[in-house]
């Protein structure tokens, strides 16, 4: 009972978080604010509560743009990419969450090998790329996966999307804000991966899932261990 209670604060806190960056965002960055005026320090917090808000994580991008004639790509995808990390926070814990409040009993559903193996990598190349990457972070939460590592990847993914949005001129931004990162798909990409979690958590949907995935893996000649 204690650990379901852990687990629907984790998903309370998450999702206020979510709500909270929303509206901190839309006060600080998307009115006429003075904070816009903070440089690198504004493109920081306005990644941070973009990502955090989980649904809305592209509408720091214009801010991100009106900046790129004044500082150089280097920081700017640093800047954006350590606020983008860290604002994956809010999906991880709700991952965690629903995992918990599934499945609280950990002995029973440890962490394959390959799944810990090739999920950092997965992630990394999904944080390098305008791909949504909601479904990763979750489920980055829901197996447990170290979150010094996730930030670790995070940072190293989205600082390498963010410089080379900010060399190019920010083509590959626009394109994120414009296809990708939209209110309505991101909270329909949330959703499906939030079933996707508690189809996961579930012992014997999990277990059927893992098989599949083994075998698909297999067939391209890689080993999975158990």
């Amino acid at each position: 009972m204690r650990a379901k209670s852990r687990a629907l604060i984790k998903i309370f806190g998450a999702t206020l978080t979510a709500a909270l960056s929303f509206v901190v965002l839309y006060g600080a960055f998307l009115s006429e604010s003075p904070l816009k005026n903070y440089g690198l320090l504004s493109v920081f917090l306005a990644a941070l509560f973009s990502h955090l808000t989980i649904v809305a994580r592209g509408f720091f991008v214009p801010l991100f743009l009106s900046l790129v004639e004044t500082y150089g790509p280097l920081a700017l995808g640093l800047s954006a990419g350590l606020g983008g990390a860290l604002g994956e926070v809010a999906a991880y814990y709700w991952g965690r969450g629903i995992k918990e409040a599934l499945s609280p009993d950990e002995r029973r559903n440890p962490l394959p090998r390959w799944a810990e193996r090739y999920g950092l990598l997965v992630a990394l190349i999904f944080a390098a790329s305008p791909l949504p990457d909601t479904p990763i972070i979750l489920l980055a939460g829901l197996l447990r996966f170290p979150l010094w590592k996730l930030m670790l990847v995070q940072v190293a993914g989205k600082s390498t999307l963010y410089f080379l949005g900010a060399v190019i001129g920010g083509f590959i931004l626009m394109g994120l804000k414009s296809i990708v990162e939209d209110v309505i798909a991101s909270t329909i990409i949330l959703i499906a991966s939030v079933v996707l979690c508690i189809i996961v958590s579930w012992s014997k949907s999990r277990e059927r899932i893992l098989q599949i995935l083994e075998k698909m893996m297999n067939r391209f000649g890689v080993k999975l261990d158990s």
